[in-house]
């Protein structure tokens, strides 16, 4: 009987100990930044007929020529603007990663001294509980 109750309390002390899982801090991570819109190919400047001094002379397929000219600087210029915007914005997304990932390391630190706080807790804790069984077990046995 002896011997039956020490080895149910050495079998009790001895059972796996629980533990919260890991709870890691995550971060909303951005989504892949939208197509980037290509720029227009811009048509070469037309040829003047005449020039002089004061000015340059030019027939409609010249002056044609400048308007569609004119059409696809406008144009590139709103690509550009889009682009720059979305440049920006993807580029305070990754502020916001990088700010996130050093407050992870952060958090990975406290938690590591957390967890060697718990492991010393932990460690005395089984050492006061084999105290315990060892003086239950030298009762039993006197």
């Amino acid at each position: 009987m002896k011997q039956l109750a020490v080895f149910l309390i050495l079998g009790v002390s001895l059972t796996g100990c629980s533990s919260t899982p890991l709870e890691l801090p995550s971060c909303e991570v951005p989504a892949p930044m939208g197509e980037v819109a290509a720029l227009q190919a811009v048509p070469d400047m037309p040829v003047e007929i005449a020039s002089n001094e004061a000015g340059a002379t030019f027939d409609l397929e010249g002056l044609l020529q400048f308007q569609r000219l004119r059409e696809a600087s406008l144009s590139n210029k709103e690509v550009g603007d889009l682009n720059a915007a979305a440049l920006q914005a993807r580029n305070e997304e990754v502020n916001a990663l990088i700010e996130c990932v050093r407050y992870q390391n952060v958090w990975m630190e406290v938690r590591e001294d957390m967890l060697e706080q718990e492991r010393n807790a932990h460690q005395i804790d089984n050492l006061w509980h084999r105290g315990v069984i060892a003086l239950g077990v030298i009762a039993v046995a006197l």
